[in-house]
């Protein structure tokens, strides 16, 4: 299977990313640990933003864009979960698939499965397999996102935040949080009235002193015409290109390839029987003091090893 994802094999490449969603975790490791020679090179966009402001509609006209200029493009939509079933309608299949497979871009819907933060705990498996099976760019649509769903961040070399009029004035675009970790922004629907002012809030705002040292933009487009579409592109690529000149493509995926490692172990071996410990303590006891020993004598542990 590994084989055929580094092949390009689309059925190879559909069953590792099951894995990803479905395996035990050492399933799950064993692939990562064999595909993850071949990553590194894809370069990744995250696009977010408040659910209705239309960026599964957004990421189609522009994947296919991208595809056209001959480049191998894949999609990954996370789907909210009920909180009751746990299902998902994943509906970003049914508005984006049938387009995107015409222009042989591979497109998988993720259920986020009960994840805060906007994507799902499998995401960063499948944006390994798809990079290691030779996507040079891969899309990732986050679920309907709030001011502090920010995992994005962590994963996507390139984060796009889409917004519209009509969603606040300039004291909500100058909110900490989801502002804060968008490299470019996208005001969509510029259609409606009220779409220029909410572009120039936000030029405003980003107009102030950023750490970063790629100087972030604001694009405006519009799915009844295609207006501003070329312009992002243009703009996506020009900020792959900073990346990779600056030589942090990539650097984001292996800090969090560390960090679900130590998460998923660190809850197996630690947490989870530590967890059971305090459960036979009994509800009369402090959480909060059963706990702060925990830590300690694992600090402590920590340090004679080190």
């Amino acid at each position: 299977m590994v084989e055929g994802v580094v092949r390009s094999d689309r059925r190879s490449i559909a069953r590792a990313i099951s894995y990803m969603e479905d395996g035990h975790t050492e399933i799950k490791k064993e692939i990562m640990e064999k595909l993850y020679s071949h990553c590194g090179k894809a370069h990744v966009v995250g696009i977010t933003g408040p659910p209705g402001i239309g960026k599964s509609t957004l990421i189609g006209n522009i994947s296919v864009l991208l595809a056209k200029k001959g480049m191998n493009v894949s999609v990954l939509a996370v789907d909210a979960s009920s909180p009751y079933s746990g299902g998902s309608l994943l509906g970003n299949r049914i508005r984006m698939q049938e387009n995107l497979f015409n222009y042989g871009i591979y497109m998988r819907s993720l259920a986020n499965r009960g994840a805060r933060g906007g994507l799902s705990e499998s995401c960063m498996g499948a944006v390994n397999v798809l990079d290691a099976s030779g996507s040079e760019i891969i899309l990732i649509e986050t679920v309907g996102a709030g001011q502090a769903d920010l995992d994005i961040m962590n994963l996507a070399d390139t984060t796009i935040l889409v917004l519209g009029p009509g969603l606040g004035d300039q004291i909500q675009a100058i909110k900490a949080g989801i502002m804060e970790i968008a490299d470019l922004f996208v005001i969509n629907k510029m259609d409606i009235d009220g779409s220029y002012f909410a572009m120039k809030d936000i030029e405003e705002v980003i107009s102030m002193d950023d750490p970063r040292g790629y100087k972030r933009r604001v694009t405006g487009t519009s799915a009844t015409d295609h207006a501003g579409y070329d312009e992002l592109v243009g703009t996506i690529l020009d900020h792959g290109r900073y990346l990779s000149g600056e030589g942090t493509i990539g650097r984001k995926r292996f800090l969090m390839g560390a960090r679900w490692i130590l998460e998923s172990e660190i809850g197996r071996i630690i947490i989870d029987p530590a967890m059971d410990a305090i459960k036979k303590k009994g509800t009369d006891r402090n959480p909060y003091v059963l706990a702060e020993k925990i830590i300690s004598q694992l600090n402590a542990e920590i340090s004679k090893e080190l």
